[in-house]
Protein backbone atom coordinates (compact mmCIF):
# COMPACT_ATOMS: atom_id res chain seq x y z
CA UNK A 1 0.00 0.00 0.00
CA UNK A 2 1.20 3.63 -0.97
CA UNK A 3 1.85 6.29 1.70
CA UNK A 4 -0.73 9.03 2.11
CA UNK A 5 0.21 12.25 1.99
CA UNK A 6 -1.57 15.94 1.24
CA UNK A 7 -0.65 17.61 -2.31
CA UNK A 8 -1.55 20.59 -3.56
CA UNK A 9 -2.49 20.58 -7.31
CA UNK A 10 -3.20 23.15 -10.24
CA UNK A 11 -5.46 21.51 -13.20
CA UNK A 12 -7.07 22.51 -15.86
CA UNK A 13 -10.23 21.37 -17.82
CA UNK A 14 -11.28 20.82 -21.65
CA UNK A 15 -12.07 24.87 -21.59
CA UNK A 16 -9.37 25.57 -19.95
CA UNK A 17 -10.58 26.69 -16.65
CA UNK A 18 -7.84 26.47 -13.93
CA UNK A 19 -8.66 24.87 -10.79
CA UNK A 20 -6.35 24.44 -7.42
CA UNK A 21 -7.31 22.23 -4.23
CA UNK A 22 -5.42 19.86 -1.38
CA UNK A 23 -6.13 15.99 -2.00
CA UNK A 24 -4.80 13.70 0.71
CA UNK A 25 -3.78 10.14 -0.92
CA UNK A 26 -0.66 8.76 -3.03
CA UNK A 27 0.35 11.22 -5.67
CA UNK A 28 -0.81 8.24 -8.31
CA UNK A 29 -4.28 7.95 -6.96
CA UNK A 30 -4.65 12.04 -6.79
CA UNK A 31 -3.85 11.91 -10.53
CA UNK A 32 -5.85 9.11 -11.60
CA UNK A 33 -8.83 10.60 -9.84
CA UNK A 34 -8.29 13.75 -11.16
CA UNK A 35 -7.67 12.38 -14.55
CA UNK A 36 -11.18 10.81 -13.97
CA UNK A 37 -13.16 13.67 -13.49
CA UNK A 38 -11.84 15.38 -16.88
CA UNK A 39 -9.04 17.37 -15.42
CA UNK A 40 -5.71 17.88 -17.08
CA UNK A 41 -2.84 18.01 -14.18
CA UNK A 42 -0.21 20.78 -14.57
CA UNK A 43 1.15 21.32 -10.96
CA UNK A 44 0.75 18.84 -8.32
CA UNK A 45 3.27 19.54 -4.79
CA UNK A 46 3.01 17.83 -1.46
CA UNK A 47 2.45 20.30 1.44
CA UNK A 48 3.33 20.01 5.04
CA UNK A 49 0.62 22.54 6.64
CA UNK A 50 -2.27 22.00 4.85
CA UNK A 51 -4.47 23.89 6.84
CA UNK A 52 -2.36 27.54 5.82
CA UNK A 53 -2.99 25.80 2.38
CA UNK A 54 -6.64 26.12 2.19
CA UNK A 55 -7.73 28.93 4.70
CA UNK A 56 -7.05 31.25 2.19
CA UNK A 57 -8.58 29.46 -0.82
CA UNK A 58 -11.60 28.29 0.38
CA UNK A 59 -14.34 30.95 2.34
CA UNK A 60 -16.10 30.22 5.91
CA UNK A 61 -19.11 31.68 3.32
CA UNK A 62 -19.03 28.55 1.14
CA UNK A 63 -18.83 26.25 3.72
CA UNK A 64 -21.97 27.58 5.46
CA UNK A 65 -23.80 27.75 1.87
CA UNK A 66 -22.46 23.90 1.14
CA UNK A 67 -23.86 22.81 4.25
CA UNK A 68 -27.20 24.29 3.97
CA UNK A 69 -27.75 22.83 0.68
CA UNK A 70 -26.95 19.66 1.89
CA UNK A 71 -29.52 19.83 4.67
CA UNK A 72 -32.43 20.69 2.44
CA UNK A 73 -31.63 18.14 -0.14
CA UNK A 74 -31.19 15.28 2.03
CA UNK A 75 -34.57 16.44 3.76
CA UNK A 76 -36.19 15.81 0.04
CA UNK A 77 -35.32 12.13 0.89
CA UNK A 78 -32.46 11.52 -1.75
CA UNK A 79 -29.19 9.73 -1.19
CA UNK A 80 -26.09 11.58 0.30
CA UNK A 81 -23.91 10.61 -2.61
CA UNK A 82 -26.35 12.13 -4.83
CA UNK A 83 -26.72 15.46 -2.98
CA UNK A 84 -22.85 15.45 -3.11
CA UNK A 85 -23.23 15.58 -6.86
CA UNK A 86 -25.67 17.74 -6.92
CA UNK A 87 -23.81 20.11 -4.21
CA UNK A 88 -20.88 20.10 -6.39
CA UNK A 89 -22.83 21.38 -9.50
CA UNK A 90 -24.21 23.71 -7.88
CA UNK A 91 -21.62 25.09 -6.27
CA UNK A 92 -19.68 25.80 -9.75
CA UNK A 93 -16.36 26.05 -10.60
CA UNK A 94 -14.71 26.43 -7.26
CA UNK A 95 -12.02 24.55 -5.44
CA UNK A 96 -14.76 23.77 -3.11
CA UNK A 97 -16.48 22.12 -5.51
CA UNK A 98 -13.71 20.24 -6.51
CA UNK A 99 -13.02 18.90 -2.59
CA UNK A 100 -17.02 18.00 -2.84
CA UNK A 101 -16.10 15.52 -5.94
CA UNK A 102 -13.13 13.91 -4.06
CA UNK A 103 -15.82 13.77 -0.63
CA UNK A 104 -18.46 12.21 -2.92
CA UNK A 105 -16.01 9.67 -5.17
CA UNK A 106 -14.96 8.57 -1.46
CA UNK A 107 -18.57 8.18 -0.42
CA UNK A 108 -19.59 5.99 -3.40
CA UNK A 109 -16.16 3.70 -2.47
CA UNK A 110 -18.12 2.65 0.80
CA UNK A 111 -16.97 5.12 3.48
CA UNK A 112 -19.12 6.94 5.59
CA UNK A 113 -19.57 11.04 4.91
CA UNK A 114 -17.75 11.61 8.18
CA UNK A 115 -14.68 9.59 7.22
CA UNK A 116 -14.59 11.13 3.75
CA UNK A 117 -14.48 14.49 5.41
CA UNK A 118 -12.04 12.99 7.40
CA UNK A 119 -10.08 13.34 4.03
CA UNK A 120 -10.52 17.36 4.11
CA UNK A 121 -9.94 17.88 7.80
CA UNK A 122 -8.80 21.30 7.41
CA UNK A 123 -11.50 22.57 4.89
CA UNK A 124 -14.08 21.75 7.45
CA UNK A 125 -12.35 21.60 10.51
CA UNK A 126 -13.02 18.47 13.41
CA UNK A 127 -15.80 20.06 14.74
CA UNK A 128 -17.53 20.09 11.73
CA UNK A 129 -16.55 16.07 11.33
CA UNK A 130 -18.08 15.53 14.63
CA UNK A 131 -20.94 16.97 14.31
CA UNK A 132 -21.32 15.29 11.28
CA UNK A 133 -20.27 12.01 12.66
CA UNK A 134 -22.67 12.50 15.10
CA UNK A 135 -25.84 13.32 12.94
CA UNK A 136 -24.56 9.73 11.35
CA UNK A 137 -24.68 8.03 14.04
CA UNK A 138 -28.52 9.65 15.64
CA UNK A 139 -29.82 9.03 11.98
CA UNK A 140 -30.57 12.91 12.49
CA UNK A 141 -28.10 14.08 9.62
CA UNK A 142 -30.29 17.26 7.70
CA UNK A 143 -31.50 18.22 11.39
CA UNK A 144 -27.63 18.60 12.60
CA UNK A 145 -26.68 19.75 9.27
CA UNK A 146 -28.93 23.21 9.28
CA UNK A 147 -28.07 23.52 12.73
CA UNK A 148 -24.37 23.72 11.54
CA UNK A 149 -25.45 26.20 8.57
CA UNK A 150 -27.23 28.55 11.21
CA UNK A 151 -24.18 28.52 13.79
CA UNK A 152 -21.66 29.59 10.63
CA UNK A 153 -24.10 32.00 9.02
CA UNK A 154 -24.46 33.44 12.49
CA UNK A 155 -20.55 33.70 13.23
CA UNK A 156 -20.12 35.44 9.57
CA UNK A 157 -22.80 38.02 9.96
CA UNK A 158 -21.19 38.64 13.51
CA UNK A 159 -17.70 39.09 11.89
CA UNK A 160 -18.95 41.05 8.70
CA UNK A 161 -20.86 43.42 11.46
CA UNK A 162 -17.36 43.85 13.52
CA UNK A 163 -14.94 44.52 10.52
CA UNK A 164 -18.01 46.83 9.21
CA UNK A 165 -18.00 49.08 12.06
CA UNK A 166 -14.49 49.25 12.12
CA UNK A 167 -14.31 50.67 8.83
CA UNK A 168 -15.01 54.31 9.41
CA UNK A 169 -12.27 54.16 12.19
CA UNK A 170 -9.16 52.68 10.55
CA UNK A 171 -9.95 55.43 7.14
CA UNK A 172 -10.29 58.90 10.18
CA UNK A 173 -7.33 57.50 11.12
CA UNK A 174 -5.55 57.26 8.36
CA UNK A 175 -6.72 60.26 7.05
CA UNK A 176 -5.41 61.86 10.03
CA UNK A 177 -2.33 60.28 9.89
CA UNK A 178 -1.75 61.26 5.93
CA UNK A 179 -2.09 65.20 6.68
CA UNK A 180 -0.44 65.42 9.21
CA UNK A 181 2.45 64.05 7.59
CA UNK A 182 2.04 66.12 4.62
CA UNK A 183 1.61 69.25 6.76
CA UNK A 184 4.39 68.75 8.81
CA UNK A 185 6.76 67.32 6.22
CA UNK A 186 5.21 69.26 2.92
CA UNK A 187 3.54 72.12 3.92
CA UNK A 188 5.74 73.64 7.37
CA UNK A 189 8.96 73.16 5.72
CA UNK A 190 8.03 75.47 2.97
CA UNK A 191 7.62 78.61 5.72
CA UNK A 192 10.87 77.19 7.58
CA UNK A 193 12.98 78.87 5.07
CA UNK A 194 11.07 82.34 5.19
CA UNK A 195 11.29 82.94 9.00
CA UNK A 196 14.63 81.91 8.72
CA UNK A 197 15.41 84.99 6.75
CA UNK A 198 13.15 86.94 8.31
CA UNK A 199 15.44 87.11 11.38
CA UNK A 200 12.93 87.17 13.87
CA UNK A 201 12.48 85.57 17.16
CA UNK A 202 10.10 82.86 16.62
CA UNK A 203 7.34 82.00 19.11
CA UNK A 204 8.05 79.01 21.09
CA UNK A 205 4.98 76.90 19.73
CA UNK A 206 6.54 77.78 15.95
CA UNK A 207 9.93 76.27 17.24
CA UNK A 208 8.55 73.51 18.27
CA UNK A 209 6.62 72.36 15.10
CA UNK A 210 9.51 73.41 13.04
CA UNK A 211 11.56 71.21 15.39
CA UNK A 212 9.60 68.17 15.32
CA UNK A 213 9.18 68.49 11.60
CA UNK A 214 12.61 67.84 11.12
CA UNK A 215 12.86 65.10 13.34
CA UNK A 216 10.09 63.44 11.53
CA UNK A 217 12.53 60.97 9.47
CA UNK A 218 14.29 60.18 12.73
CA UNK A 219 11.08 59.27 14.80
CA UNK A 220 10.16 56.92 11.85
CA UNK A 221 13.44 55.53 11.49
CA UNK A 222 13.19 54.51 15.48
CA UNK A 223 9.63 53.25 14.76
CA UNK A 224 10.50 51.38 12.03
CA UNK A 225 13.65 49.51 14.57
CA UNK A 226 10.95 49.57 17.74
CA UNK A 227 8.58 47.46 15.22
CA UNK A 228 11.40 45.02 13.78
CA UNK A 229 12.73 44.49 17.34
CA UNK A 230 8.51 44.00 18.79
CA UNK A 231 7.94 41.49 16.06
CA UNK A 232 11.57 39.48 16.57
CA UNK A 233 11.00 39.24 20.38
CA UNK A 234 6.87 38.66 19.45
CA UNK A 235 8.08 36.06 16.94
CA UNK A 236 9.93 34.29 19.70
CA UNK A 237 8.56 34.51 22.06
CA UNK A 238 5.40 33.24 20.95
CA UNK A 239 6.07 30.12 19.61
CA UNK A 240 6.47 28.38 23.35
CA UNK A 241 3.14 27.33 25.01
CA UNK A 242 4.53 29.69 27.58
CA UNK A 243 4.74 32.40 25.59
CA UNK A 244 1.49 32.09 23.93
CA UNK A 245 -0.15 31.86 27.52
CA UNK A 246 1.19 35.58 28.52
CA UNK A 247 0.27 36.75 25.68
CA UNK A 248 -3.18 35.03 25.24
CA UNK A 249 -3.50 36.40 28.60
CA UNK A 250 -2.47 39.81 28.66
CA UNK A 251 -4.67 40.15 25.56
CA UNK A 252 -7.72 40.01 28.16
CA UNK A 253 -6.22 42.81 30.04
CA UNK A 254 -5.93 45.71 27.01
CA UNK A 255 -8.22 48.53 28.05
CA UNK A 256 -11.23 48.30 25.49
CA UNK A 257 -10.17 45.64 23.39
CA UNK A 258 -9.62 43.10 26.27
CA UNK A 259 -13.21 42.51 27.18
CA UNK A 260 -14.40 42.38 23.93
CA UNK A 261 -12.01 39.70 22.88
CA UNK A 262 -12.99 37.58 25.91
CA UNK A 263 -16.66 38.07 24.86
CA UNK A 264 -15.77 37.06 21.47
CA UNK A 265 -14.16 34.02 22.87
CA UNK A 266 -17.04 33.18 25.12
CA UNK A 267 -19.18 33.14 22.95
CA UNK A 268 -17.58 31.34 19.97
CA UNK A 269 -17.07 28.67 22.87
CA UNK A 270 -20.52 28.31 24.60
CA UNK A 271 -22.20 28.32 20.83
CA UNK A 272 -19.93 25.56 19.69
CA UNK A 273 -20.10 23.44 22.54
CA UNK A 274 -24.10 24.02 22.54
CA UNK A 275 -24.49 22.63 19.29
CA UNK A 276 -22.54 19.86 19.61
CA UNK A 277 -24.79 18.74 23.07
CA UNK A 278 -27.65 19.20 20.99
CA UNK A 279 -26.05 17.02 18.30
CA UNK A 280 -25.55 14.26 20.46
CA UNK A 281 -21.88 14.46 21.38
CA UNK A 282 -21.17 13.65 24.89
CA UNK A 283 -19.83 16.72 27.15
CA UNK A 284 -16.90 15.07 27.99
CA UNK A 285 -15.76 14.26 23.80
CA UNK A 286 -17.37 17.98 23.12
CA UNK A 287 -14.89 19.73 25.51
CA UNK A 288 -11.76 17.27 23.93
CA UNK A 289 -12.59 17.95 20.47
CA UNK A 290 -13.30 21.97 21.37
CA UNK A 291 -9.86 22.37 23.42
CA UNK A 292 -8.26 21.64 20.21
CA UNK A 293 -9.73 24.16 18.47
CA UNK A 294 -9.50 27.51 20.48
CA UNK A 295 -7.49 29.90 19.53
CA UNK A 296 -7.00 31.63 22.50
CA UNK A 297 -4.43 29.50 25.18
CA UNK A 298 -6.13 30.65 28.14
CA UNK A 299 -9.34 29.14 27.26
CA UNK A 300 -7.85 26.08 25.62
CA UNK A 301 -5.91 25.42 29.42
CA UNK A 302 -9.06 25.77 30.56
CA UNK A 303 -11.07 23.24 28.53
CA UNK A 304 -8.08 21.10 28.89
CA UNK A 305 -8.48 21.58 32.89
CA UNK A 306 -12.68 20.83 32.71
CA UNK A 307 -11.84 17.89 30.60
CA UNK A 308 -10.03 16.66 33.49
CA UNK A 309 -12.35 17.51 35.79
CA UNK A 310 -15.74 15.98 34.06
CA UNK A 311 -13.52 12.85 33.14
CA UNK A 312 -12.89 12.46 37.14
CA UNK A 313 -16.56 12.36 37.73
CA UNK A 314 -17.09 16.36 38.22
CA UNK A 315 -18.67 19.12 36.96
CA UNK A 316 -18.13 21.39 33.94
CA UNK A 317 -19.63 24.26 37.20
CA UNK A 318 -16.94 23.18 39.35
CA UNK A 319 -14.39 23.64 37.23
CA UNK A 320 -15.14 27.14 36.46
CA UNK A 321 -15.74 28.16 39.53
CA UNK A 322 -12.09 27.79 40.16
CA UNK A 323 -11.93 30.28 37.69
CA UNK A 324 -12.39 33.94 39.39
CA UNK A 325 -11.52 35.76 36.14
CA UNK A 326 -14.18 34.02 34.08
CA UNK A 327 -17.35 36.32 34.11
CA UNK A 328 -20.18 35.33 37.18
CA UNK A 329 -22.28 35.06 34.42
CA UNK A 330 -20.80 32.19 32.74
CA UNK A 331 -20.23 30.32 36.04
CA UNK A 332 -23.68 30.75 36.73
CA UNK A 333 -25.46 29.99 33.42
CA UNK A 334 -23.37 26.90 33.33
CA UNK A 335 -24.04 26.00 37.03
CA UNK A 336 -28.04 26.38 36.38
CA UNK A 337 -27.68 24.30 33.17
CA UNK A 338 -25.92 21.48 34.41
CA UNK A 339 -28.36 21.30 37.51
CA UNK A 340 -31.59 21.60 35.28
CA UNK A 341 -29.90 19.53 32.47
CA UNK A 342 -30.64 21.42 29.89
CA UNK A 343 -26.68 22.79 29.67
CA UNK A 344 -27.22 23.01 25.33
CA UNK A 345 -29.88 25.76 26.31
CA UNK A 346 -28.52 27.50 28.62
CA UNK A 347 -24.93 27.65 26.63
CA UNK A 348 -26.96 28.83 23.77
CA UNK A 349 -28.66 31.33 25.83
CA UNK A 350 -24.97 32.70 27.02
CA UNK A 351 -23.39 32.76 23.67
CA UNK A 352 -26.48 34.98 22.22
CA UNK A 353 -26.50 37.06 25.10
CA UNK A 354 -22.43 37.96 24.91
CA UNK A 355 -22.51 38.35 20.73
CA UNK A 356 -25.49 40.58 21.19
CA UNK A 357 -23.47 42.63 23.76
CA UNK A 358 -20.28 42.54 21.85
CA UNK A 359 -21.87 44.01 18.95
CA UNK A 360 -23.59 46.76 20.97
CA UNK A 361 -20.47 47.53 22.60
CA UNK A 362 -18.41 48.12 19.86
CA UNK A 363 -21.11 50.15 18.14
CA UNK A 364 -20.60 52.43 21.28
CA UNK A 365 -17.25 52.34 21.17
CA UNK A 366 -16.88 53.01 16.90
CA UNK A 367 -19.51 55.97 17.91
CA UNK A 368 -17.44 57.50 20.46
CA UNK A 369 -14.58 57.08 18.35
CA UNK A 370 -15.38 58.72 15.18
CA UNK A 371 -15.94 62.21 16.80
CA UNK A 372 -12.75 61.43 18.72
CA UNK A 373 -10.48 61.39 15.87
CA UNK A 374 -12.02 64.22 13.96
CA UNK A 375 -11.41 66.17 16.96
CA UNK A 376 -7.81 65.50 17.32
CA UNK A 377 -7.04 65.92 13.27
CA UNK A 378 -8.83 69.13 14.05
CA UNK A 379 -6.64 69.73 17.04
CA UNK A 380 -3.39 69.28 15.25
CA UNK A 381 -4.25 71.23 12.40
CA UNK A 382 -5.50 74.04 14.20
CA UNK A 383 -2.02 73.41 16.41
CA UNK A 384 -0.19 73.64 13.10
CA UNK A 385 -2.31 76.72 11.43
CA UNK A 386 -1.37 78.71 14.94
CA UNK A 387 2.66 78.08 14.45
CA UNK A 388 2.97 78.87 10.86
CA UNK A 389 1.04 82.24 11.35
CA UNK A 390 1.64 83.67 14.37
CA UNK A 391 5.24 84.67 12.64
CA UNK A 392 3.11 86.25 9.51
CA UNK A 393 1.14 87.87 12.22
CA UNK A 394 3.85 89.41 14.20
CA UNK A 395 5.87 90.60 11.01
CA UNK A 396 3.64 93.55 9.40
CA UNK A 397 6.41 93.15 5.97
CA UNK A 398 7.19 89.48 5.89
CA UNK A 399 8.45 88.78 1.73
Amino acid sequence: MKDSYSYSYKAADLSGTIYTGIRTGSKEEIMRELREEGLFLLKIIKVKDKKSFLSKRIKKSEIMTFTRQLAELLNSGLQINQVLGLTAELLGKTNLAQSVQGIKKKVQEGTSFSQALENYEPIFGNIYINLVRAGEKAGLLPQILKRLASTLEEEIELKREITSSLIYPTLVTLVSFIATFVMLRVVVPSFAELFTRSGQELPTITRFILSFSEKIPYFGLAFIIFCIGFGLWFFTSYQSKAGKLAWDRFRFTLPLIGPISLRLNLARFARTLSLMLQSGVQLLEGLSILKGTMTNMVLTDLLAEAEIEVRKGGSLARCFAKHQELPILVRQMVGVGEEAGNLDQMLAHLAHFYEQETRAEIKNLVSLLGPILILMLTGLVFLIAIAVLLPIINVPFFN
